[in-house]
């Protein structure tokens, strides 16, 4: 299913920092919205995939963001 919905890459091209230069996807491109027929009752409608993403900080450890960070807390 994931690979239904954004797609599976094939081939990618990075420069030299890692930045995709090309991308090319195998098979159809990520899933767009797509109409059905309901088996049970025979209507039709339309399945819209929504994507979302939760964002949260970084434990303070991990965050490595800094050249130089203390073992000792404050």
């Amino acid at each position: 299913m994931p690979g239904d919905l954004i797609g599976k890459p094939e081939d990618v091209v990075r420069d030299a920092l890692g930045k995709i230069l090309y991308l090319d996807y195998e098979g159809d491109e990520p899933c767009k919205p797509e109409r059905y027929v309901c088996d049970e009752c025979g209507r039709p409608f339309v399945v819209e995939p929504v994507v979302q993403y939760k964002v949260r900080k970084e434990d303070e450890a991990l965050d490595f963001a800094e050249q130089s960070s203390s073992l000792l807390g404050d």
